[in-house]
């Protein structure tokens, strides 16, 4: 009956198939048959269905209590006819839900070796079943325990999530972390922040891949993570690099030997700056121009000891220009806040030098940023201005960088809004209300300055203003024409790859008395112009000062003839056929033929040939900047001489 599973068996089939049984372990020990009766009652079958007869006999009954004379108890044992109700237990809560099920299994176990225990003869095997009774009731207890613990510690983390949403929505602004892997960023906040997180747990912390599916709903808090590209992270190599920090160095020499009269300005526009959630229409970022201004004897510190200045506009309407950059230094010369730094004696410093990024809004090889340049000259009234740029993907050396890599740490986990005022927006993202347009971008780019402006960067203040319109900072500035003519750039103006130098010419009539005498004396040495960036003979940039203090000034090669990207055939090919001049392009080119020399055929012979022997330094060397007649030898006479 056990076998088979039926409580109702055929009974002659079953006295049939006991008999052919008990046959085959007849002939076994006592111990054997014993055996082989426990495993027949150690199956899972309900036996209280089976109809047992027990012989009526005389003996009395053992007692379930233990006896003197017994080495085995035999207790009575209560039977379970209904558990304790488990605690209510949460759909989520996985853990609670799997030791409940192993407490129903364990209660199963108990009903159904009570029911054994019941209706066994067998003192070992009632001893047996007792002892798994008791191991299944204290496994029980010991379940519900923890279930009782899992409770509480269900508990506390909700406390602890509710504490954090607290934090969270109190403290906005938060430190960047920049990392590769997920990895990685667990072993930096373990190591920098004494903040341990799992693999799983810092998963959940961060964005899911797709917000509407079931594995999304195990995220909170999400931070938003940005995937760092190597090619971006890491400083791209180019055969100019060192060319170009020459340049910048040999500016920077000339400002700071003659500091009383000059500034430094490093310009660049910070990354763009989305609004509301990424991507949500065309044009709805702000675009961040920032300036850092630096007194040049204070060069020999540190570049940070500038005075940063950010001027905040909405790409939508306005986006930037050279013209915008034009307006922002027209502003910062006009605001009392920088006269230190910006002006000497009351009057502007006449000797400027801008480094920029040398994008297209600000390289200076685009002819619509010479003219642009050449207007804030005149507006301002220069004795020299030079604009220096760095080679492509090595912007980092741009002094202005380390303060806007502290901006943007001040941005973590902040979101501008873009719908403050109402949506502006359709449902393809483009702009259906500009006056609603405006309004939201001007309440998100105040919003933006005044986060800026909160705080000192390297022990200074922040100047962050929020500039809603377009003036054009020259629309009174005349010159001998409309507009810039390129006779006035040719004549003042030294056009290279990477700079553009702007000179007050000698000639009173044309710009005026110079106000930084002694600099502009210096620079007569070589047609009013700072030198070329020159190798030595072992194979390092010349210092600027000593190469007009100390070079023979015949021997100095020509502008951009050291400059590493360009072959002797590019360079033939930049040079003027007829007076040697170089220029950065061959549509300068065109022009100045065009300006300069307008009857003038084919290549001059002679005096060009001779200068391309020219050597410095056993170099082969390239055509030199000719000396251009805008002033009279006697002029520049007393001005050596009194030099001398």
């Amino acid at each position: 009956m056990v076998k088979t599973g039926v409580g109702t068996p055929n009974r002659a089939d079953v006295c049939s198939e006991a008999a052919k049984e008990w046959n085959k372990i007849k002939s076994k020990s006592r111990t054997e048959i014993d055996d082989i009766i426990r495993n027949y009652l150690a199956t899972p079958y309900n036996l209280c269905d089976i109809q047992t007869i027990r012989p009526r006999s005389s003996a009395p009954r053992e007692d379930s209590t233990p006896r003197e004379d017994s080495t085995l108890p035999f207790p009575t044992f209560p039977a379970i006819h209904s558990a304790d109700p488990i605690l209510e237990i949460s759909v989520n809560a996985s853990a609670q839900r799997k030791v409940a099920d192993e407490i129903k299994i364990a209660e199963k176990k108990v009903t159904e070796f009570e029911q054994i225990y019941n209706i066994t003869t067998d003192s070992q095997f009632r001893h047996d079943t007792y002892n798994k009774i008791k191991n299944l009731r204290a496994e029980i207890e010991s379940n519900r325990e923890r279930i009782i613990k899992l409770k509480g510690m269900l508990d506390m983390l909700k406390n602890a999530k509710k504490k954090k949403e607290k934090y969270f929505t109190k403290i906005r602004r938060k430190e960047v972390v920049k990392v590769r892997t997920i990895e990685n960023l667990r072993k930096n906040l373990e190591e920098n922040y004494d903040v341990y997180m799992s693999r799983t747990t810092l998963k959940n912390y961060l964005l899911p891949r797709q917000s509407n599916s079931i594995a999304a709903r195990a995220h909170h808090h999400s931070a938003w993570v940005a995937v760092a590209g190597v090619s971006r992270t890491e400083t791209r190599d180019h055969p100019d690099g060192h060319y170009c920090l020459a340049s910048v160095k040999y500016a920077r020499q000339f400002a700071t030997v003659f500091a009383d009269n000059s500034v430094v300005i490093s310009q660049d526009d910070k990354a763009k700056i989305g609004l509301g959630v990424p991507a949500v229409g065309n044009g709805q970022k702000l675009v961040p121009s920032v300036y850092l201004m630096i007194k040049p004897n204070e060069l020999n510190d540190e570049l940070r000891t500038g005075q940063l200045a950010i001027h905040v506009r909405h790409q939508w309407s306005l986006g930037t220009s050279s013209l915008t950059y034009m307006q922002d230094l027209e502003s910062l010369v006009l605001d009392p806040q920088y006269n230190d730094v910006l002006k000497t004696n009351g009057e502007i410093r006449p000797v400027w030098v801008l480094l920029v990024d040398g994008g297209p809004d600000e390289n200076p090889r685009h002819l619509k940023n010479i003219k642009t340049y050449c207007q804030l000259f005149r507006k301002f009234d220069l004795d020299y201005l030079t604009v220096r740029t760095h080679a492509p993907g090595q912007s980092k050396y741009n002094p202005v960088e380390r303060g806007m890599a502290t901006l943007s740490g001040k941005l973590a986990g902040i979101t501008l809004p873009i719908d403050h005022f109402g949506s502006h927006l359709n449902t393809q993202g483009k702009v259906i209300d500009p006056e609603l347009a405006l309004q939201n971008f001007r309440y998100a780019g105040e919003s933006l300055c005044d986060i800026w402006s909160r705080d000192l960067i390297f022990g200074k203040s922040v100047d962050a203003r929020y500039v809603e319109e377009l003036a054009n900072p020259f629309e009174n500035l005349e010159f001998e024409e409309c507009f810039v003519p390129w006779s006035w750039i040719e004549n003042h103006c030294n056009l290279c790859q990477y700079s553009l130098d702007i000179k007050r010419c000698v000639n009173t009539s044309c710009c005026g008395p110079s106000r930084a005498k002694e600099a502009m004396d210096f620079l007569l040495l070589n047609n009013g112009f700072l030198p070329p960036v020159t190798k030595g003979r072992d194979r390092h940039f010349t210092s600027a000062i000593h190469l007009l203090e100390y070079y023979d000034h015949l021997k100095i090669p020509g502008y951009d003839s050291h400059c590493p990207s360009f072959d002797q055939t590019t360079y033939s090919r930049l040079c003027c056929s007829v007076c040697g001049k170089y220029f950065p392009t061959l549509t300068f080119m065109t022009n100045h033929k065009r300006t300069m020399h307008p009857a003038s055929r084919g290549r001059l012979k002679g005096k060009s040939k001779e200068q391309n022997s020219r050597v410095l330094d056993d170099f082969s060397l390239l055509p030199s900047q000719q000396k251009q007649p805008l002033f009279d030898e006697t002029y520049l006479r007393d001005c050596i001489s009194d030099r001398d």
